[in-house]
């Protein structure tokens, strides 16, 4: 039978080491927006893209796909863009944690 004074230190140690995994989980789910507000991020970025509005002609944006996971097609007027969301390889300190960065990377237009 252990003694109380060691059941009391192996439960402090448990209590410290559940507390520690808590506050990492924690921090790592904070580390990404959640996917909606991913995804708003996104169309931000694309509705304020002046590249997207030079291979649009400057039609207004009638509407926006998303055929795959990072790559939206926007139509408007009588051209069609894709876009594509690719990761920002920018500098990261060590441990960084925070949202995604990306930047678009713009295809060719179509026009019909």
């Amino acid at each position: 039978m252990l003694a109380p004074r060691l059941v009391r230190i192996v439960q402090g140690v448990a209590a410290a080491a559940l507390a520690g995994a808590l506050l990492v989980s924690a921090a790592s789910s904070q580390a990404a927006l959640p996917p909606y507000w991913q995804r708003v991020k996104e169309l931000e970025a694309i509705v304020n893209s002046a590249e997207v509005a030079d291979k649009l002609g400057r039609a207004p944006i009638d509407q926006i796909e998303r055929p795959a996971d990072d790559l939206y097609r926007v139509r408007g007027g009588t051209c069609t863009v894709e876009v594509r969301i690719v990761d920002d390889a920018g500098r990261r300190e060590p441990g960084w944690a925070g949202p995604r960065r990306f930047k678009l990377d713009v295809g060719k237009s179509t026009c019909r």
